[in-house]
């Protein structure tokens, strides 16, 4: 009778719960739906078809936890690493240093007092190699951070020995390296000439572009407002860098954070006395990340960005630019990477430009009659000679009024996430596939320590279209790591990644992964450096195949994913066929704590597994993924790639574990 009360009890409460909580969850369901409406409009690339961790086997080179290493310069065999108080040269194919290369280069007793004096740590008063710069066939310019005082220095290349000699000449670098190893800093030497956008003090509150001896104009936020520089490319007679900055133009409406691209002339002189410390090309315009929509949502915070790339988008030739680009610090994780044309780079400095007529004005279009000619900001002969009024506008109307668009008018990757952001990138450009279309195969690192690896199907085809594939997700360093660079090494078919104090070296592909051993595994990858061997029948690198069988009825790919299934379903039922037969064949046995016996050629015994115990208990015909595992010595193990999150179900150990059966019925 007690019993019954008390479930009469419970159905009531249940009954008042459920229409307590119904108009709720109503509501909850309709935020769900939106939510994931918004979220599907930011990923376009939710799936990603494999998950890849690696032991310590794989090449490494590690420093001192506070190197900073900075990747300096790169050619076929090895790269160079600024790092604390050392240059290193690195072999690329195993990641081993030549020690006969190294220059070691620590700051004076009298530096490292005096920065300490300064109020900063041991760690601060050491020398960061921050710029390399090769000025000949046998000299080279290496500046360093210096104990917070920033210094030059000459070496020679003594091609004898493949040694570097220091010549003993040297020179301050204020406003060509940074004083602080984490700055935001970037370089490109060109021409004969150094390029640097850092800072000029102590403090870091005097931000400037620098090429001796012209510089952006001191303390003048129209120009330059708090940046935060990521990188700087030249392009024909022009030097571009990339950068965020705090936005003049929305402080009427708060503070926000924008991307920019800003432009010199190589062949800029400066202007007319007084003027001719001072840059008369200098403009800059916003970049434009955004997903498309009657409200765009932008990405605002421009992290990394690639070298130049040439090559085919649409149909038609192109110079681009990747740039990963994230939402604020303090908003919901996002990341996004757009691709940017140089030449709508250019265009946009071609456009009109942009003011502010007073403090409690608008920023809008300046008038073209209000522009004077020569048109501020344009190359010339030499910029001594241009009118005052030329000279004056450029320094007061620096910003653009266009923004720059990305290629797509989208993101060709986003990435949503409360744990981490994108912050590095990299890209093996043009990669040819079977069909002869290239793809540019795009590498972002994360600052969680993971390396994703994606292709845009369409890029090809269209510009007016995305299709993005997420072929791989690798945890290449642990958890809470940052990845702060990553480079190619086309030689050694490697993706080289650094964090402040290790490289490591990965491969380009895993296409002979177990996951990938079908065809139709292996073209659901949709990866251009796979390719499936039908007469091998294996997944294999396009790299390995000859360039005269690549058009041969051997080899297929599939990188648009359609009718994989039909293309592989009479290669695929051949292979079950065979592996069942195998199967078969095998007798298995665990010694000394239980028996499973082949009794029926098709069928197979069912395996407990209970603290090391292995007991048969049925039969189920083998027909599932885990056919193929092995037993040895009471221990079952299925190596089939899965989310990093599931890696405890994917190798099944005797200690604790149960496992009624795999399919079927158990006895």
């Amino acid at each position: 009778m007690t019993t019954t009360k008390t479930k009469e009890t419970g159905s009531r409460s249940v009954a008042m719960l459920r229409r307590h909580l119904h108009p709720y969850l109503i509501v909850l369901l309709v935020l769900v739906s939106c939510c994931l409406d918004r979220i599907d409009s930011w990923t376009p690339d939710v799936l990603t078809k494999s998950y890849i961790t690696y032991d310590n086997t794989i090449p490494a080179f590690f420093g001192n936890s506070t190197d900073y290493f900075k990747l300096l310069d790169q050619d076929d065999n090895s790269i160079l690493i600024g790092a604390r108080n050392a240059l290193y040269n690195i072999s690329l194919d195993r990641l081993i240093e030549h020690p006969s290369q190294r220059v070691m280069w620590t700051s004076s007793d009298a530096h490292r007092e005096l920065c300490t004096l300064k109020g900063k740590t041991d760690q601060d008063c050491q020398n960061y190699i921050r710029v390399y710069a090769r000025l000949g066939a046998n000299k080279i310019m290496l500046c360093g951070t210096n104990a917070y005082k920033p210094l030059c220095r000459y070496y020679n290349l003594l091609p004898s020995n493949g040694s570097i000699a220091y010549d003993n000449n040297e020179m301050e670098a204020l406003g060509r390296c940074p004083y602080n190893p984490l700055h935001n800093s970037t370089y490109v030497f060109t021409d004969g000439h150094l390029y640097s956008a850092t800072v000029a003090d102590f403090s870091g509150a005097d931000p400037l572009i620098y090429r001796e001896p012209q510089r952006t104009e001191q303390y003048d936020s129209k120009q330059l407002n708090q940046p935060a520089f990521v990188s700087a490319v030249e392009h024909n007679g022009y030097v571009l860098f990339f950068f965020r900055e705090v936005a003049v133009e929305y402080m009427n409406c708060g503070k926000a954070i924008y991307s920019r691209v800003s432009r010199v002339c190589k062949n800029d002189k400066g202007g007319p006395h007084p003027l001719n410390d001072r840059w008369t090309s200098f403009l800059k315009a916003r970049l434009n990340c955004s997903i498309p929509g009657e409200y765009p949502f932008y990405f605002d915070e421009i992290q990394s960005t690639t070298k130049t790339i040439n090559g085919i988008y649409g149909s038609e030739t192109n110079q681009i630019i990747y740039a990963i680009m994230t939402t604020p610090e303090n908003a919901i994780g996002g990341s996004a990477v757009c691709a940017f044309a140089i030449q709508d780079i250019l265009d946009a400095f071609e456009g009109p430009f942009k003011w502010q007529q007073s403090i409690n004005s608008n920023w809008l279009q300046v008038p073209q009659n209000q522009v004077p000619e020569p048109r501020p900001g344009k190359c010339v002969d030499d910029s001594r000679t241009l009118p005052k009024a030329s000279v004056n506008f450029v320094k007061m109307h620096t910003l653009m009024d266009s923004s720059v668009p990305s290629l797509h008018a989208r993101p060709v990757f986003t990435r949503v996430s409360l744990l981490y952001r994108l912050s590095a990138i990299t890209v093996d450009p043009q990669v040819k596939a079977l069909d002869g279309k290239t793809y540019d195969v795009i590498f972002v690192g994360t600052n969680d320590g993971k390396v994703i690896k994606f292709v845009n199907i369409m890029s090809s085809d269209s510009t007016d279209e995305v299709k993005t594939v997420t072929i791989s997700e690798t945890q290449a360093f642990p958890i809470g790591t940052k990845v702060n660079e990553m480079t190619i090494s086309k030689k050694s078919k490697k993706l080289i990644v650094i964090s402040n104090g290790k490289i490591i070296s990965l491969p380009l592909s895993n296409c002979n992964e177990h996951e990938f051993k079908s065809c139709r595994k292996c073209l659901e990858l949709q990866d251009p450096y796979c390719a499936w061997d039908d007469e091998n029948r294996e997944c294999r690198n396009t790299d390995e195949l000859h360039q005269s069988s690549r058009t041969v009825g051997r080899f297929f790919q599939r990188l648009d994913g359609l009718n994989i299934n039909e293309i592989c379903k009479k290669y695929d039922q051949r292979d079950q066929r065979q592996h069942k037969a195998e199967e078969n064949d095998v007798y298995m046995r665990v010694d000394g704590s239980g028996s499973a016996e082949k009794d029926n050629p098709l069928e197979t015994k069912n395996i407990v597994i209970i603290q090391g115990t292995v007991t048969s208990v049925g039969s189920v015909d083998i027909d599932n993924e885990i056919s193929k595992s092995s037993i040895e010595g009471s221990v079952l193990t299925n190596k089939i790639g899965s989310h990093p999150y599931h890696h405890k179900t994917d190798t099944l150990v005797k200690e604790n574990v149960s496992i009624a059966s795999f399919t079927g019925s158990s006895a």
